[in-house]
Order: structure tokens, then sequence, then C-alpha cells
């Protein structure tokens, strides 16, 4: 007599068993995973919401800071920027074009402040010489860009003059060579003249003139021009630094 079939059916049953809990196992487990997935995309929508369309995060002030020449009340009407704007969909971008708009602002970065502030943070231009623009003084920076008007002349300011045909090659001419004079030579300067880019020259103190020539060697020129100055002379002649000359 046989006794293998009941043990072979326990064991069928067994397997089966196992297999059911293994498949209960598993469905438990995916059903965990869509609720853990369906609980973060409703927490992401939520902050989404929260950070683009609730008022929880919008702007409700907007600071200035390095303005000297300019307003803060300037800044933020050039700044144009919305009260109640959510921060999150604020354009920085935008709102630096548009500060690039006043002339006095040589860059601008702009920073969101969660929850509710905007800073702006202006670098306003430096004047490195002047201009005469009729009865007025043109204050021009490093680069040449005229950013305000004066009704005086500034002190401690250097004259620079350009024909307008020679356009801003020529102006900027006059700038590289007062940026490569020694500070107590730039303090003699009265003016700083370019026929064209490549004809440079300067007016100093007591009627004294220096042909300067192009903008190339302009260290080397600073440093004969220095030395030169020790002499009495009224032209002082450094185009060709090498060999300089002096004229009574």
């Amino acid at each position: 007599m046989s006794t293998g079939t009941p043990v072979t059916a326990t064991l069928t049953d067994r397997a089966a068993a196992r297999a059911a809990d293994r498949a209960r196992t598993r469905r438990r487990s995916r059903l965990r995973g869509a609720l853990v997935l369906l609980v973060v995309l409703v927490s992401l929508i939520g902050s989404g919401w929260v950070l683009l369309r609730s008022s929880a995060f919008s702007v409700e002030r907007v600071t200035v800071g390095g303005v000297q020449r300019l307003t803060a009340d300037q800044v933020r009407a050039w700044a144009a920027i919305e009260p109640g704007t959510p921060l999150a969909r604020l354009d920085t971008d935008a709102v630096v074009r548009r500060l690039a708009g006043l002339a006095p602002v040589r860059d601008v970065e702009v920073v969101r402040r969660w929850p509710r502030t905007v800073e702006i943070r202006v670098r306003e231009r430096t004047a490195a010489a002047v201009q005469a623009r009729g009865s007025s003084w043109l204050l021009v920076d490093r680069t040449g860009v005229g950013f305000a008007t004066q009704d005086r002349r500034p002190r401690g300011l250097p004259l620079v003059s350009a024909p307008v045909s020679q356009g801003s090659p020529a102006l900027r001419a006059t700038l590289d060579v007062l940026e490569v004079l020694q500070p107590e030579v730039r303090a003699k300067v009265r003016e700083v003249r370019a026929a064209t880019p490549h004809h440079v020259s300067l007016l100093l103190t007591r009627g004294r003139t220096v042909v300067w020539g192009d903008t190339q060697r302009g260290t080397r020129k600073a440093a004969v021009l220095a030395v030169l100055l020790t002499r009495k002379a009224s032209v002082y002649d450094v185009s060709a630094p090498d060999i300089p000359t002096t004229r009574r």
C-alpha cells in the first residue's frame, strides 16, 4: 500500500499557501508604494501652489543697497516689481535688464530673500574724467560711458575731448592714457585730447604739453614722462619712449 499521495498533496497545499502569501505581500507592497507616491505628489502640488500662487511667499518689501547718485526710490521705480508677486515667479533677469537702463548703474544683482523680500544690490559707475557738454559737464567712467551731468566742472577730474567724427575709440584712448599715468603725474593733468586714437596729447598745469602719440607701450611712456617732468620744459614728447625729447 502506498502513502505517497497524501504527502504530495500536503506539500502542494503548503507551496500554494506560500505562493498566496507572497502574492498578498507583493500586492500590499505595491499598494504602499502607490500611497507613498500619491502623498509625495500631493505634497509637491501643494508646495508648488504655495510657492507659485499663494500669498505666503509673495513680494512684500524691496530693499536697495549701494546707491549714491541714485535714490532707492528711483531704483524701485525702474525695477518695477509688483507687490504681491510670488517670489518664485519673479523674473530677476528682467529686473536686471530694466535697471541697466539707468545710466549711473554699472552692474546690479537681484536676490530673492525668502519669504517676502527682494534685495537689489547696485554698483554705480565711477567718474574717471569729464567732457564738456555746452554749459554742462558730463561725467565719464573708465569705459567711456557718460552717466551724469553737472552744472559746474568737478574738481580733481581731467577733461577729455575727442572729435565726434572719431567716435568712441578716440575717447577710450584718452581714458587709456589716464589709466597708466602715475598718480603724481595724473594730478597735474588738466585735459587729454585725442585728435584720433593714434594722436593723443595732454595739457598739464602751468601750460605744459605732452605729446603722447598712440596708446601702445603706455606703461613705458608713463614711466618716462614721470622722469622728464623733473626738467623744465613746455613740451614733453614721449611718443617714441626710447628717445623722448623736450622743448622749451
